[in-house]
């Protein structure tokens, strides 16, 4: 079967469904984070740049661009026809993402270790050094051909890529938990009570990718697949 064919039929249409609905919520996510960096200009940088770390923006572009082609290509590698038809292909896509999780991961630790924010700071930091992690022990466990494990690792790597998605679609739900304990009330400006809800948005989404995926993991080994 052609690649492009079986990509628009890939499993049942509640699977097709579902997958449409992933890819779609994670990339409008992931490309609202992106959108500011696109014209490659430090000015409309979220990040507040260290002006005494020169390659802290340029550093900070690799990140985001390769974290994005991560995300983009890595929900791929979970197509079960792919690995069985195009095995080729499953492994060529391995590769770039495992590539992206590196370079991501590497310059994660670099650039997290300049946010301004401690709580952030150790977010971020935590972040990559699990994305590399499992990155590491998922192309490890396939060298070793033991690819029942490569596949629950790759399915922790990839809940921490999507966490690039995750804590952006869980900022709506911190901001109402914010205003529910304020009985409604905003404490200060708008952008005040967004710098408190950013503290915690990457720690909630993480938390929350990792339940899922250990969710995942347990309901293979019920089926025993």
């Amino acid at each position: 079967m052609p690649l492009s064919k079986f990509l628009i039929n890939m499993g049942t249409r509640r699977n097709r469904i579902g997958w449409r609905f992933i890819v779609v919520l994670t990339l409008g996510a992931a490309g609202f984070a992106v959108a500011p960096y696109v014209l490659i200009d430090p000015a409309y940088s979220r990040v507040q740049l260290d002006s005494s770390f020169k390659l802290h923006f340029p550093l900070l572009l690799v990140h985001i661009f390769s974290s994005f082609l991560a995300l983009l290509v890595g929900w791929l590698q979970f197509l079960p026809g792919l690995r069985s038809t195009h095995s080729h292909i499953h492994r060529l896509v391995g590769r770039i993402y495992l590539s992206c999780v590196a370079i991501g991961g590497v310059t994660g630790l670099i650039v997290g270790g300049y946010t301004e924010s401690y709580i952030r700071q150790v977010a971020f930091l935590t972040l990559a050094i699990l994305w590399l992690y499992t990155g590491w022990k998922g192309y490890k466990s396939a060298r070793e051909k033991q690819f029942e494990a490569h596949r629950l690792w790759m399915i922790r790597n990839y809940a921490f890529t999507l966490v690039a998605a995750s804590a952006r679609i869980v900022t709506p739900i911190c901001i109402l938990i914010y205003l529910a304990g304020h009985r409604g009330q905003m404490d200060g400006s708008v952008e005040a009570v967004l710098r408190q809800v950013l503290e915690v948005n990457i720690w909630l989404g993480t938390v929350l990718n990792v339940v899922i995926s250990e969710w995942i993991i347990v309901k293979r080994f019920k089926k025993g697949t």
